[in-house]
């Protein structure tokens, strides 16, 4: 803790400072000051915990200077020195809230007494602070939770007494208990299209950043993600495609958004048609939810409306074109090919099914078919467990109708190389180059060198596959090991060592992913290497 002696009387200050054992009171910085003004001057760098200080001095008494401290915000404990006991004075040291009032002549150990009284004061409230801010912590921490609960449920049971008695805390949930209320429904795509691993991480980071937001909270809107990881935002009045009717805000809240979320992640945001009262906000919620998807056939716009919703159809796979698409690959008619899924994009946007899965899954089957034609006429090869399981997932990971097509249609490529053309073989050295250039290091995946190469990590895994004839994991994890057994001839490093440069953050994994490529544990290996 910090004090501050301030004392017009050279000698009285230097009594004080050099004769009381500060550091055993627990001060372990002490600072003197002659008058009221130069204490206020060093107040505002030294910022003390407890103010020892005379009352009757030159230029600025001690009054004066206590009332301009308290004025500045800094929180001190002050005690009073005086040869004069007087009414007055010890009436503004009450108003003050001066701790002590020790009379002079100066007797050490009533300072000592005094300050050590200070000293257990301020650290009570120090603790008290403490409490109060890890409390607060605590409850601003749980408070993205608690909201995103809140919109779970305004959505699919907003009758429930729950929510009735949950709403009346205003402070922890914001919207009003009645009146209009208008959702907002946003998709978010990542770029490229690199999907996280740890989506829920994700997420969560992302709510906590909304809810310190000023603009949804002058607002007085909540949000969450729903059980489809849709973005949701729940405002309350009444927000439409008009200017006039406060298209602006919603502007402003997209930007807010998207400012947060950053340049990887793309936001799209439908909103759903204002209903007056709470029990209607699920009918909001399912506006809101087709308005978002209408960003699936109009990749360029960013906030769409319920009330632009216009007709829509079904549009469920077409098995006949599928079954057109198997032949026309197996005669190798590519154009035709192209053509067929072109056509098949033309009626999408025709119909704009707002079933976005259903959608997505007719690209799907044209996917699924491609590569199994492609293994078929030996384009390519096929390895369940670590080409066909990203398939789902990349089609997923698209964000548009127009990206979805170029995906699909990219894939009619495998058709064009074969294994030992001039390009596919710079393509390869490309490859190569990347892994062996990176690895080493933690986190590098597969996706890294789909984005590396400009390929979809499907047909790199496949490319990659038909030209060396083995995976990429395969390959990667070879390079490991050979990299680990070369580091560990080197004894004067430890194993956690030799883990984390070649690309392991956890040491025990490493073991067991050595001994499982090399037959040995690390230790066991540098033993029968290095004897």
């Amino acid at each position: 803790m910090k004090l501050l002696i301030v004392d017009d009387e050279e000698r009285t200050r230097e009594m004080l400072y050099k004769h009381i054992a500060w550091k055993e009171l627990g001060i372990h910085e002490v600072e003197t000051a002659r008058n009221g003004l130069v204490a206020l001057e060093k107040c505002e760098n030294f910022a003390p915990d407890i103010v020892l200080c005379d009352i009757r001095m030159p230029k600025m008494d001690g009054i004066e200077f206590a009332k301009r401290l308290r004025e500045s915000g800094i929180s001190c404990k002050l005690l009073f020195l005086s040869g004069f006991s007087d009414k007055e004075y010890l009436m503004s040291a009450i108003r003050l809230n001066a701790l002590d009032y020790i009379e002079k002549p100066i007797n050490l150990d009533k300072v000592r007494e005094a300050v050590g009284k200070a000293v257990e004061s301020r650290k009570h409230e120090e603790r008290k602070r403490l409490e109060e801010r890890q409390l607060q912590d605590a409850r601003d921490e749980g408070l993205p939770y608690l909201r995103q609960e809140m919109v779970r449920k305004l959505i699919t049971v907003p009758g429930s007494h729950h929510v009735q008695e949950a709403l009346e805390s205003k402070e922890t949930f914001l919207l009003p208990l009645e009146g209009t209320y208008t959702v907002i429904a946003s998709s978010l795509y990542w770029q490229p299209l690199q999907y996280p691993e740890d989506l829920k991480s994700l997420q969560e980071t992302l709510l906590r950043r909304l809810n310190m937001n000023s603009t949804l909270a002058s607002l007085r809107g909540i949000c969450g993600f729903d059980s489809r990881q849709f973005l949701i935002f729940i405002l309350p009045e009444a927000f439409g495609s008009s200017y006039r009717e406060q298209r602006t805000i919603l502007e402003e809240l997209y930007a807010e958004v998207d400012g947060i979320t950053g340049g990887s992640i793309r936001v799209r945001m439908g909103v759903g048609d204002s209903v007056k009262e709470r029990m209607q906000i699920p009918f909001s919620y399912n506006k809101a939810l087709n308005a978002c998807n209408l960003h699936y056939y109009n990749e360029n716009s960013r906030l769409f409306f319920a009330s632009e919703l216009g007709v829509s159809r079904e549009l469920a796979t077409d098995w006949d074109m599928v079954r057109r698409l198997r032949s026309l690959l197996k005669q190798e008619e590519l154009e035709a090919a192209r053509s067929l899924i072109m056509n098949w994009t033309k009626q999408a946007r025709a119909a704009r099914d707002l079933d976005i899965v259903r959608l997505k899954d007719s690209y799907f089957q044209f996917l699924l078919v491609i590569l199994d034609v492609a293994v078929q006429l030996g384009f390519t090869d096929t390895d369940e467990d670590t080409e066909r399981r990203y398939i789902w997932k990349d089609i997923d990971r698209v964000p548009d109708l127009v990206s979805m097509e170029q995906y699909i249609l990219s894939f009619l490529n495998l058709f064009l190389m074969p294994p030992e053309s001039e390009g596919s073989s710079g393509k390869m050295r490309e490859i190569l180059q990347y892994i062996h250039k990176r690895f080493h290091e933690r986190g590098f995946a597969i996706q890294d060198i789909a984005n590396q190469v400009g390929l979809n990590e499907t047909y790199l895994c496949s490319f990659f596959k038909k030209q060396k004839g083995g995976t990429i994991k395969e390959y990667i994890s070879s390079l490991r090991v050979d990299k680990a057994k070369e580091l560990l001839l080197d004894k004067e490093l430890k194993l956690y060592e030799v883990a984390d440069r070649t690309g392991f953050a956890d040491a025990n994994y490493f073991t067991t992913f050595f001994k499982k490529y090399a037959g040995c544990t690390p230790s066991e290996y540098r033993e029968r290497m290095t004897k």
